[in-house]
């Protein structure tokens, strides 16, 4: 899933339009003697001209098949990206289904993007899944 890589400089010159969590299958750990996934989670900002700027806020998951037979993933994309969400958010009991604010913003800010932590609590939050992910979960 290819994304954009901005110097400072010029992100500064551009307006953050929205906040993505981009979704790809990752290498999955060569430890693993059971069939396993795993799925690199990016998280991003989109910006007025369309190009997106990571944040190196990055997650993932690896899962691993415990059944007989072949190993499947097929998971509905409402399973999915609810995982995916739940990875992304504060794993604290006092702010349930919050994200890092201050931490996604404190990582644009040091991309050059000119945001806070309020301006982002307002911005559309996306998942976006690449072609390898919703072939592999069967979506």
């Amino acid at each position: 899933m290819p994304f954009l890589l901005c110097r400072g400089e010029i992100a500064s010159n551009l307006k953050a339009t929205s906040i993505a969590a981009l979704c790809d299958l990752d290498d999955t750990p060569t430890d693993n003697s059971r069939p396993s996934i795993s799925v690199k989670i990016t998280q991003c900002i989109l910006m007025s001209d369309g190009s997106m700027i990571s944040l190196d806020l990055g997650r993932g998951f690896t899962a691993i098949s415990h059944g007989p037979g072949p190993a499947r993933w097929r998971q509905s994309s409402d399973a999915l990206i609810s995982e995916i969400l739940d990875l992304v958010r504060v794993d604290d009991p006092e702010k349930p289904g919050e994200h890092p604010w201050e931490g996604i913003a404190a990582a644009a800010r040091s991309r050059g993007i000119d945001v806070d932590a309020e301006t982002l609590k307002e911005m559309p939050y996306q998942v976006l899944l690449s072609d390898r992910v919703i072939r592999a979960f069967e979506i």
